[in-house]
């Protein structure tokens, strides 16, 4: 081949909003026929996608997995070879076009000056300018499909309409003939810098942008709705809606292509709920998001989830509190338009699932049997996708001798403690910890079976309360200070909640019951310290191998010592739960919280 294969190559410097991760391979052909050869050069499955001066293109921070196909500065024939008659290949860039043609005196294609992209982009989208569209004078284009094999194709063969052009073949543009009609030089080249002109006054050409961001509905502007909702000037990180034209978002600087996108998508949401429109994109998003909280895409319908199981209940010490979970779950799915199906799982998941047909699972069961990895290890092997944390990870945090296990082999801080198996523990439990201490089932959660004790007595009494839970016991040195909670999303951390309550500690009472407990959110920290804390949480995860989504539980000493307590992998979603608090603070109400969650099924 004599063009040049790149691997891992960042995809910044090619496109107009200088964002986008790695293409796993990116091509630049020679020429045409170098093309051909390289194309059919590849294996028949492999992923292609084409690129040109990567305008009208939001490469997403994960990159693009197969082979990226650049033309940017390949593919630039262009000539007069008839009358009226422009060939143009797909490298070309529409502004070039735009000129060739009035140096040749044709007219008709002026406004192409304002496309900032390629022929071969303007051809796969109908690109318009100026009351303009592209394929009002295209004539016949030729195409290459995935075998490299090329074929001319007419207008006919295509279903063209606004920004929209579609075939019943996989094919990608490699040039076209311009029909075009004789007209005078001076007055196109007139109309063309008139064109320009206009453009430079009204559109932000000064910053890194993809040019229009949103379709016009039909009889109205994108512009005028946006700026109608007030979002001129509106800014999600290094993105912004530009203050010169609404219907361009700009890259101020240091935006990635996430913040680009969750603003698209926010602009879209503000016009739909205000106004009641709902604005389509231009512009092509591809790639894959870098892991991260993920937005709510609007746009995408529910089905692609399929039909949705919401697990819930359980035959463990939490069922009351995972039914009320679940419930909470359920319904928030339906009002998102999901099919969904609730099941109460009252002993074995497979008998639950037997003759249900699902698609993925939604797991609200906390507690033993469904955030432990039993579950889990069922729905893998059963080839069902579930929200949240897999086996392993699930196992480990269930159990909360071996999460301390693993965070002090890691080096992080958690209280010290002592397994305790029998009153012959006692006494060195005693020595080691002193009082007072906090007595736990290692493998429960919602503090059940969790006490606090001040003497031998009542650790006596502690260690017979938790041993009822036939499970793995131990004693915890009592933290003096403030506690903390941190609700994870897709391994980004949500704002901090300062829990405060009149019990001697934050028990299932206070979690779910009492009306005395408060939840401070803002939770007081600076913010440094939040920084810290949040990023404190992440890693505790990571440690443990979660995904999808937690809880993290952490207390700030007398002196200042940051000391991890515990990590849920399935979180109450309760009317008292602690990660809709988060969400809610974050700006994500509860249905587009549990959306969310669900997606993280979809890996």
């Amino acid at each position: 081949m004599k063009g040049k294969l790149l691997l891992n190559e960042r995809l910044t410097k090619y496109t107009s909003w200088r964002v986008g991760g790695c293409a796993e391979k990116l091509y630049i052909p020679y020429d045409k026929q170098d093309l051909c050869a390289f194309i059919t050069s590849l294996p028949e499955a492999e992923p292609l996608f084409w690129m040109g001066l990567g305008s009208n293109l939001l490469v997403r921070d994960g990159g693009i997995s197969g082979t990226v196909i650049n033309t940017k500065g390949r593919l630039k024939d262009m000539r007069l070879i008839e009358e009226c008659i422009v060939y143009v290949e797909a490298g070309v860039p529409c502004a070039h076009v735009a000129r060739l043609c009035a140096e040749q005196g044709l007219i008709g294609a002026e406004f192409l000056a304002g496309i900032p992209g390629t022929m071969g982009g303007a051809l796969k989208m109908n690109a318009g300018a100026f009351g303009g569209e592209t394929w009002s004078i295209v004539k016949q284009v030729e195409t290459i499909n995935s075998f490299g094999q090329v074929n001319n194709r007419y207008p006919a063969d295509f279903n063209v309409s606004y920004r929209s052009v579609q075939s019943a073949n996989q094919e990608w543009f490699l040039s076209c003939h311009l029909q075009l009609q004789s007209g005078d030089i001076v007055t196109s080249q007139k109309k063309i810098k008139s064109l320009l002109e206009h453009r430079a006054n009204t559109q932000p050409t000064n910053q890194p942008s993809c040019g229009s961001v949103f379709k016009n509905p039909e009889g109205d502007y994108a512009a005028r709705l946006i700026e109608e909702v007030g979002l001129k000037g509106f800014a999600i990180g290094g993105a912004s809606v530009s203050e010169k034209h609404a219907n361009f978002i700009v890259n101020t600087g240091s935006a990635s292509a996430a913040d680009i996108e969750d603003l698209i998508y926010f602009v879209q949401k503000q016009v739909k709920e205000q106004l009641g429109v709902e604005l389509q994109t231009e512009v092509c998003m591809v790639g894959q998001r870098l892991k991260g909280i993920q937005i709510n895409d609007s746009q995408q319908s529910p089905e692609k989830f399929g039909r949705v199981a919401v697990l819930m209940g359980g035959d463990a010490a939490e069922r009351p509190v995972s039914l009320k979970s679940g419930a909470a779950v359920y319904d928030a799915l339906k009002r998102k338009g999901v099919d969904a199906i609730a099941i109460d799982v009252t002993d074995s998941v497979i008998n639950a699932l037997a003759e249900i047909k699902v698609d993925r699972v939604f797991n609200i069961i906390h507690g033993r049997g469904g955030e432990d990895g039993v579950l889990q290890a069922v729905l893998q092997v059963m080839g069902i996708p579930y929200t949240g944390s897999g086996v392993l990870a699930s196992a480990l945090t269930m159990d909360k001798l071996r999460t301390k296990l693993c965070w002090q082999g890691y080096g992080l801080v958690t209280p010290q403690w002592f397994l305790l198996q029998s009153e012959n523990d006692l006494d060195a439990c005693i020595e080691k910890l002193g009082f007072p201490v906090i007595v736990k089932p290692a493998q429960e959660g919602s503090s059940i079976g969790m006490s606090k004790a001040n003497s031998r007595d009542e650790l006596h009494r502690a260690l017979q309360d938790a041993l009822a839970y036939r499970c793995d016991v131990y004693a915890e040195s009592w933290v003096t200070g403030k506690e903390y909670t941190v609700a994870l999303l897709n391994g980004e951390a949500l704002p901090v909640i300062r829990l405060e309550t009149p019990n001697a500690f934050y028990d299932y009472e206070a979690k779910y019951n009492a009306t005395t407990t408060q939840y401070h959110c803002p939770s007081g920290l600076n913010e440094q310290q939040e920084t810290f804390l949040k990023a404190l949480a992440v890693k505790s995860s990571k440690v443990l191998g979660v995904e999808g989504w937690a809880r993290v539980d952490v207390f700030i000493d007398e002196a200042g010592q940051y000391q991890l307590i515990e990590i849920n992998t399935v979180p109450g979603m309760t009317d008292h739960s602690l990660v809709p608090m988060a969400a809610k603070q974050a700006g994500i109400d509860f249905d587009d919280l549990v959306w969310r969650v669900l997606e993280t099924s979809l890996g």
